[in-house]
């Protein structure tokens, strides 16, 4: 009995095998099958691919950041003035400066720079970053009306070697970046007169018209300003 169910279950798995191979092997669509699939569902020609609308990008709009350039330099480049005499001094007198110096003495310049009407000059950003010098212009200035300029050629137009320098500029010609095509080249010592060192505005002016008699009409109505009434 043992050997002849063998023989029938061989039997039964040799008629098996052919089906199970049959049902593993892929069924592949005939050609009257692909043929029936393009008639209902065709291609699109060239004249309804042309058609089409080519769709657009989704447009991005940069969002304003948190501190507005355009508006803090427009609120920091007018000072107030009372007349022809204090719009010049205005712009006669430059304070070179570095935000790198001790934060003690860009106050005392920064607050002797609103009272008389002087420029703060740097050379260039704080950390390569623009957003960092705003910041930090920012909050050097607080509410305090004082102009500020980054103006790397004005360091060769006046021989500026060091932080702070104070240079006030004898005539307008002097004071113009433009004057004579010179460009950040032009360094005329009879148009301007400097000091440098760490010390006062009101020393600075002192110690130009010690040396340079002839700066007295702008020197004068500068300590004036400074000093108050």
């Amino acid at each position: 009995m043992p050997g002849r169910i063998d023989r029938v279950a061989l039997w039964a798995l040799t008629c098996l095998l052919p089906c199970i191979a049959l049902a593993q092997a892929p069924q592949w669509p005939s050609q009257q099958a692909i043929e029936r699939a393009l008639e209902a569902t065709p291609f699109p020609g060239a004249d309804r691919i042309g058609a089409q609308a080519v769709p657009q990008p989704p447009r991005v709009h940069p969002q304003r950041g948190g501190i507005d350039i355009e508006a803090l330099a427009r609120s920091k480049v007018h000072l107030p003035s009372t007349g022809a005499a204090a719009g010049m001094a205005i712009t006669a007198l430059r304070i070179f400066i570095t935000l790198d110096m001790p934060r003690a003495s860009l106050q005392l310049l920064t607050d002797q720079a609103s009272r008389a009407g002087a420029v703060l000059v740097l050379r260039g950003l704080k950390s390569q970053s623009m957003r960092a010098t705003i910041s930090t212009v920012g909050d050097l200035i607080g509410t305090r009306h004082v102009a500020w300029v980054i103006d790397p050629e004005a360091y060769t137009r006046f021989g500026v070697r060091q932080a702070p320098t104070f240079v006030l500029t004898l005539n307008d010609a002097a004071g113009d970046t433009a004057a004579g095509g010179c460009g950040s080249a032009c360094a005329a010592p009879a148009g301007f007169a400097s000091v440098a060192g760490d010390v006062s505005l009101a020393y600075a002016l002192e110690a130009i018209l010690r040396r340079r008699p002839e700066a007295a009409p702008r020197a004068e109505t500068l300590l004036k300003r400074l000093r108050g009434p």
